[in-house]
């Protein structure tokens, strides 16, 4: 527990640390971006089994309208939660996994669609 002392003011801010943290924020270090212009990127994680990744989407051009899952993982579970997702990898999953999305939108008001190839690699 931590304390802010603000004159005439104390205020307590519990701070939770989890023993085991198995999502670390975005797990994609330098994702490639993607057009809108029917082009494909390839992206690359490596998880260990039972973590999860996550990794928006949102660029700063760009206005999402759709995020669809076009070949889904076979070691693990990807969940679409706005403008991101979401990648469970299953505890005893040994070996490479992939998945592809599809994103729909406008990049500088001209309509587009990109597709995102995700490589997964256990560590």
């Amino acid at each position: 527990m931590h304390k802010l002392m603000i004159p005439g003011l104390l205020i307590q801010i519990l701070a939770w640390y989890p023993a085991s943290v198995s999502a670390g924020g975005t797990c994609i270090l330098h994702p490639s971006p993607f057009k809108l212009r029917s082009d494909s990127v390839y992206w690359s994680i490596k998880i260990k089994p039972g973590a999860e990744c996550i990794q928006g989407l949102r660029w700063s051009t760009i206005m999402i309208d759709s995020i669809t899952i076009v070949d889904p993982p076979k070691l693990g579970r990807l969940v679409i939660e706005g403008p991101a997702f979401r990648y469970f990898a299953d505890p005893d999953a040994e070996g490479n996994d992939h998945f592809k999305i599809a994103i729909k939108g406008t990049s500088l008001h001209i309509a587009g669609t990109s597709t995102i190839e995700v490589g997964v690699s256990s560590q």
